[in-house]
């Protein structure tokens, strides 16, 4: 089984995403899906880091080691680095928003 790790990136956009869900349904439903999101995520890393694609968005960018779990209307991003069988999820997002844009802002505010 693969360690799987989750960045203070990731835990950031969580947040942001159960907020954003919270405007729509109740925060107690919101905060249930975004916890399905990340052990779900976690379990199929552990599994097998290397069966989800490339994240296309990124991909077009010439940014080749992010890989993308689609579970309904989420995309969870992450980096799998081989040499340690860890997979760092980096992102939790809605499928809708653009990951090219998170990436753009997570540079711009880590600087």
């Amino acid at each position: 089984m693969s360690k799987v790790e989750v960045t203070q990136v990731a835990v950031q956009s969580l947040t942001m995403l159960s907020r954003y869900m919270a405007e729509f349904i109740s925060p107690a439903d919101a905060l249930k899906v975004v916890s399905q999101l990340l052990n779900l995520s976690q379990q199929r890393l552990s599994d097998n880091p290397l069966q989800f694609p490339l994240c296309h968005e990124l991909e077009r960018l010439g940014v080749m080691d992010y890989r993308q779990i689609t579970v309904d209307k989420y995309k969870i991003l992450y980096r799998y680095d081989p040499s340690l069988d860890t997979a760092f999820i980096t992102a939790f997002m809605r499928q809708k928003q653009s990951a090219q844009q998170l990436l753009i802002d997570y540079t711009l505010l880590s600087r």
